[in-house]
């Protein structure tokens, strides 16, 4: 259930998980990234991660559904940060515009999508479970939905998404390749070895392997 969640963002979004993001340099002290000007401290990336830790803790009964462990939490909330980043960024620099009806359009429709997966209508609760979405995060993630969305009209002509032919879709996912890669040489992107480091391919944040534990080789 939660794979099928977290790809169930709609074409658009999909395909936004193929882009190629690298994260190199050092970080300043007290941030867990940097991307661009803005700075993800520490401490806010800690809040976020013990929101929902909390609704974690509330729902005993859902935590088979999710394949993530306490331990993960701060990867995955800092994934979606730094996603919700980016994006923005792009759109500044198409001038794509985002209201808040547009936010709460997109992710009443994402969560209308699960609840459809799942055969039963999903709570905000089990949303934020299911997705690695802390609740205070639920905004940005429909801004960061409905951008992607608007994004990929704009640059295939289409009037909306259930529209877009395969063509389109291949249009969009090359279109928006490049915006990301655009974007990340703009940003600058660098994430604290402490909390790992981003998977090009999946757009996610992974375990740093630790050396040091590895067994030694004979001579």
């Amino acid at each position: 259930m939660f794979r099928t969640v977290i790809r169930s963002f709609g074409a658009a979004a999909a395909l936004a998980v193929l882009v190629c993001l690298v994260g190199c340099g050092p970080v300043r002290v007290g941030a867990a990234a940097i991307v661009g000007t803005q700075r993800i401290s520490t401490s806010t990336l800690s809040g976020e991660v013990a929101d929902l830790n909390e609704v974690y803790q509330a729902h005993p009964a859902l935590r088979r559904s999710v394949q993530y462990t306490t331990a993960q939490m701060p990867r995955l909330v800092l994934m979606w940060l730094v996603r919700f980043r980016v994006i923005s960024d792009i759109a500044r620099h198409n001038g794509v515009q985002v209201t808040a009806a547009d936010a709460q359009g997109a992710l009443a429709t994402v969560r209308a999508q699960a609840g459809q997966q799942a055969g039963a209508p999903v709570s905000s609760a089990q949303f934020a479970l299911l997705s690695a979405v802390p609740p205070r995060m639920a905004g940005q993630f429909g801004r960061y939905q409905a951008t992607i969305e608007k994004l990929a009209l704009l640059y295939t002509g289409a009037k909306n998404l259930s529209s877009l032919t395969q063509a389109q879709q291949q249009q969009f996912s090359k279109r928006i390749q490049a915006e990301l890669a655009a974007a990340v040489k703009r940003l600058n992107i660098k994430i604290n070895p402490r909390f790992g480091r981003l998977n090009a391919a999946q757009l996610s944040i992974v375990a740093t392997p630790d050396r040091l534990s590895r067994p030694g080789t004979s001579a």
